[in-house]
């Protein structure tokens, strides 16, 4: 019996507005969403939220959203997790790449443009669901 459950995103940014606007767009999109707008926030929240894929900023209230990827990607590596760095400066992909990000956005982020990196990686992220079954 396939997995029906939608997919959980779970969204770091210190922009509040930002945060309620993709909160709307994505639950509008059939998804389920967390928000943190810190890092320590997002720290006390996501482990029981189990996010599919996490959406953070690389600068969040002065804190290196990046160590959070590492963390995520790295320290716990659950498979499947998909993390999408999303930075309003400008940031090289592969050095991204280095704190185990599997995709770096340039914010503002088109939100028809959002929507298909989501499609995109959750279709990687549910691909790893089946085979770790």
């Amino acid at each position: 019996m396939p997995d029906t459950q939608p997919f959980r995103i779970f969204i770091v940014d210190d922009d509040v507005d930002l945060l309620m606007l993709l909160e709307r767009c994505l639950e509008g999109a059939g998804y389920v969403v967390e928000t943190a707008a810190s890092l320590r926030e997002a720290e006390e929240l996501r482990h029981d939220f189990a996010p599919d894929i996490y959406l953070i900023d690389i600068n969040v209230g002065g804190e290196d959203g990046r160590r959070l990827c590492w963390t995520i990607k790295m320290l716990e590596a659950r498979p499947g997790v998909q993390v999408l760095l999303q930075t309003g400066y400008d940031c090289h992909h592969g050095r991204a790449a280095l704190f185990g990000a599997d995709d770096v956005l340039a914010k503002p982020v088109p939100t028809e443009y959002l929507l298909l990196r989501l499609q995109y990686h959750l279709g990687k992220a549910a691909a790893a669901r089946m085979r770790n079954r």
